[in-house]
């Protein structure tokens, strides 16, 4: 079972469960994978990695990384499938047209991209990560280069990126505390 421990590996370093449920484990801000066994052939599946749906990243995965990731994805769904009493996932189909008119995409959105569980896709950028799942468990330890991230940290950084990290090249941003709100509320 080496192809499932890398893909397990790929599915971990790509932090494909700040998004999706894999294995049982996961946030809800896309389908869950595990039970993409019933609705997709492996080679659909494969075809969705390689060329991602809009808010997705690209991670330019080769065809044996794809392999190792969908044999994983699948090894999973058998394990654990989906659960009775799930929160129903809502999902956005507006293509972000309104992406300047809140918060996220007036400040981040022109750098960042993030999928959230209230307003869908924000942010239209790729220049900064994806920030989807930022502040949950499955986002990768970023903060100071090794850190999870949390509400305090996030603010600490968007008031001064230069202090947490001194070579950042994201600019500060004012907030007031009605913002703040906001900001926490999109990202929950």
């Amino acid at each position: 079972m080496a192809v499932v421990k890398e893909g397990n590996r790929l599915a971990d370093q790509l932090a494909c469960r700040r998004c999706h449920q894999v294995g049982g484990k996961g946030n809800r801000l896309a389908a869950s994978l595990d039970t993409i066994m019933a609705v997709k052939q492996p080679d659909e599946t494969v075809d969705s990695i390689r060329r991602p749906v809009q808010g997705m990243p690209d991670f330019g995965l080769d065809d044996q990384q794809a392999a190792a990731l969908v044999n994983a994805i699948y090894y999973g769904s058998r394990k654990d499938s989906a659960k009775g009493g799930e929160r129903p996932l809502v999902r956005h189909f507006d293509k972000n047209s309104r992406s300047g008119e809140d918060l996220f995409g007036r400040n981040c959105g022109a750098c960042h991209r993030m999928l959230t569980a209230r307003k869908g896709l924000v942010g239209s950028g790729d220049i900064g990560p994806n920030l989807s799942g930022l502040l949950s468990q499955y986002y990768p330890s970023t903060y100071r280069a090794k850190e999870k991230w949390n509400f305090a940290a996030l603010q600490k950084w968007v008031k001064n990126p230069r202090f947490v990290l001194p070579n950042s090249t994201m600019r500060p941003i004012k907030l007031d505390e009605k913002q703040w709100r906001e900001l926490k509320r999109t990202l929950e």
